[in-house]
């Protein structure tokens, strides 16, 4: 008994079919792979927020500064050892300063200041930024004394030190460390100091910012402005990742992080409620 051919209006109604199934399931499956990014992101974090924690317990309760004045080691060129060499010795592996969904697309590798020469060749980007003074509104349009967990002491722009842990009103809900890989920040590697410091006006870099804005809650503070007509971090569906003071993380908003003048980037928390 001979077997019937398929016709060619069955072929195509089955090829219908699977692109239509097709269709369907690859942005899912997209969907999940960015989940996991997003997961494994955070999870590095939280790696990156424990040992920020334990730094300070072995420091007598004092968090990293910016830019430690220290020789330089492996053929370095800076005295500036970045903050995610000052965490080093409490951090398991390097691979977690890159978030996943960061595509590593950097510039200027052998303009880079490196502390520690050896990184030079390793090439690692880095996804985060360690918070010091950012511009706020309550600051008039300057930087903000009552925000960074690392902070200017004197007249110089590299003199400064970490805070100390009972400096902060409120730890679990102060900002550590962002997540910045916007396409303003070239330069950001592992071991290097540039790129490392989150301040002034760099908040216009944090994920989930419309561009061009929809408002004014996608504006940045007085003297801002020039910032924020570049691209922010592109972030986890429009989100970003943040490390808080006390070592845990999590995924926030634009709006979330924007809200009352960057109130959770304040270490001390005013009363006063700023729109937006």
């Amino acid at each position: 008994m001979m077997k019937r051919a398929f016709t060619l209006i069955e072929l195509l109604v089955v090829i219908a079919i699977i692109a239509i199934l097709a269709a369907i399931l690859f942005p899912v499956f997209s969907q999940a792979k960015e989940a996991a990014k997003q997961s494994t992101c955070l999870n590095h974090q939280r790696q990156i927020g424990i040992a920020t924690t334990m730094y300070a317990g072995n420091h007598d309760d004092l968090y990293p500064a910016w830019a430690a004045l220290t020789p330089p080691i492996n053929g370095g060129n800076t005295n500036f050892m970045p903050p995610d060499m000052q965490i080093k010795p409490y951090v398991a592996d390097d691979k977690i300063w890159r978030c996943p969904s960061d595509r590593g697309e950097r510039q200027a590798v052998n303009s880079v200041p490196w502390w520690d020469g050896n990184y030079r060749l390793k090439a690692i980007p880095r996804s985060y930024s360690y918070v010091g003074h950012i511009n706020t509104v309550a600051s008039a349009g300057d930087w903000d004394v009552n925000t960074g967990v690392y902070k200017w002491v004197g007249p110089g722009d590299w003199d400064m030190s970490g805070r100390s842990t009972s400096e902060f009103e409120a730890p679990a809900e102060t900002i550590a460390w962002v997540e910045q890989w916007a396409t303003g920040v070239p330069d950001n590697y592992v071991g290097g100091i540039w790129g490392s410091g989150f301040i002034n006006c760099d908040t216009a870099k944090l994920a989930g910012r419309k561009l061009p804005p929809a408002g004014p809650g996608d504006q940045g503070p007085p003297g801002c402005g020039g910032a924020y007509n570049g691209k922010p971090t592109p972030g986890h569906k429009k989100m970003g990742n943040y490390i808080y003071v006390d070592g845990h993380a999590k995924i926030q908003t634009w709006g979330a992080i924007r809200k009352n003048d960057f109130y959770q980037f304040k270490v001390n928390k005013p009363n006063d409620v700023v729109t937006p």
